[in-house]
């Protein structure tokens, strides 16, 4: 079994979020300094706090596949989506080989703790063990857009099903991330390729990642001008699981993807207004070494954001938009 598998298993068993350290040393079969169980711990995103000879750890709300499983099979064609609920993998986005993508027309992936997760451009997005929702669908879409179109696409129907669960005021900043009252709390991210140019169908990978319950573990966080924030700090409302919530995202998703077309696009585009955090707001979009500064006057069709720079309207399709 490997060393990952062994400190899972060691938390699996602890339902009272405490672990002794001669336990560590049992399981392992070596003797290990503090310093060190503490690193191993921290090497798969669980923080252990020593105290004596023992150290306590968060609670965590495991990921349940059966239940996720049940919210996809509640869609029209459920058999041709395949689920995997993963615990420690590099990332979600690279899960799948070409050929299981292939055989299904959706492939979902989740996973508990991701060593490489991908966050916007060069970013890591690295957060602690069962503390997100971080997940990637593949599959094939018959009409083509941008990325950006796509991204902003499924960002609309995340915010739309979050805010219908209780979760008020989650928002939308161009192009791909999620806020709640100007605090960061996920981020989607889109590709879009065809293997010819020929191609009828294109492939694309979406990957959404959501803070659940970050604890006291916001540092470990990518670093954002924007602080973190995670969905059991803003809902007042009757608790649901990580799981249930996996799952409903995962179904409107998909349910979205199946009638997508360029008419579901830009019905779908006339509530950015609606979802938009920073709508008619002064804004900065910073893209390598261009700034330009202008009022934020929503997007296009394509997804492009349109910013009033002195009169002049200019469409924008790459940028990092901070205030």
């Amino acid at each position: 079994m490997s060393v990952n598998n062994l400190l899972l298993k060691i938390i699996n068993k602890n339902h009272e979020f405490k672990i002794r350290h001669e336990e560590i040393e049992l399981e392992l079969g070596r003797t290990i300094s503090s310093d060190q169980a503490i690193d191993l711990f921290t090497s798969i995103g669980i923080s252990l706090i020593q105290s004596g000879e023992s150290y306590e750890f968060r609670k965590i709300d495991f990921l349940d596949k059966e239940s996720i499983r049940k919210r996809i099979d509640q869609i029209e064609g459920s058999s041709n989506i395949q689920l995997a609920v993963e615990q420690i993998i590099e990332t979600t986005s690279r899960f799948f080989s070409n050929e299981d993508i292939d055989k299904y027309q959706y492939s979902i992936c989740f996973a508990e703790f991701q060593t490489k997760g991908r966050g916007r451009g060069e970013n890591m997005w690295l957060s602690p063990y069962g503390s997100g929702i971080c997940f990637s669908i593949n599959g094939f879409l018959p009409y083509k857009s941008s990325p950006l179109g796509l991204s902003i696409y499924c960002g609309i129907a995340i915010v739309g099903i979050l805010r219908e669960l209780g979760f008020e005021d989650v928002s939308l900043k161009w192009p791909n991330d999620l806020l709640h009252k100007g605090m960061k709390l996920g981020g989607i991210l889109t590709e879009l390729t065809s293997q010819s140019q020929d191609a009828e169908n294109y492939a694309f990978n979406i990957g959404v990642g959501i803070n659940y319950d970050l604890g006291s573990d916001l540092n470990s966080m990518e670093q954002n001008l924007f602080p973190p924030t995670d969905l059991m700090k803003i809902y007042d409302a009757t608790y649901i699981s990580r799981s249930e919530i996996s799952g409903i995202l995962a179904k409107t998703i998909i349910e979205s993807l199946n009638k997508f077309n360029q008419n579901s696009m830009e019905e779908s585009f006339k509530s950015w207004p609606e979802f938009d955090a920073l709508h008619q707001k002064e804004i900065k979009i910073i893209d390598d070494n261009l700034s330009l500064k202008g009022k934020n006057m929503g997007i296009d069709d394509t997804g492009a954001l349109l910013l009033d720079e002195s009169g002049v309207i200019k469409k924008i399709y790459n940028g990092h938009l901070v205030i």
